[in-house]
């Protein structure tokens, strides 16, 4: 494996860690939907501009996981209802976008 490619994996590692981290503080301070919607987009999307599409669509299901286990639904259970589709398509699309199209794209 090449040094970049390790780079990016731990990127993509501490990635999902803010967002577990993330979850964890707005589960406790117990926000909206719109504003852990929100904030998971924008923490994935900026992490999805400094990744290879691969790890970005990880982070961005890793993110929809997370916001469908704990603001849709409780204890992490996930569903797959038209909304949670939708919000699925919106985090994959804005990675897959962020990645492709960020200064210095990788693929």
């Amino acid at each position: 494996m090449e040094l970049l490619e390790k780079v990016t994996a731990v990127r993509a590692g501490a990635a999902a860690a803010v967002l577990l981290v993330a979850t964890a503080v707005l589960t406790v301070v117990g926000v909206g939907f719109s504003a852990w919607l929100t904030i998971i987009v924008a923490l994935s999307t900026g992490a999805a501009l400094t990744l290879t599409v691969p790890y970005a669509l990880l982070l961005a299901l890793t993110g929809w996981g997370l916001v469908t286990g704990f603001a849709v639904n409780t204890g992490g259970q996930l569903t797959f209802s038209a909304g949670d589709l939708r919000h699925l398509a919106l985090l994959l699309a804005l990675g897959l976008v962020a990645s492709l199209y960020s200064p210095g794209s990788r693929v």
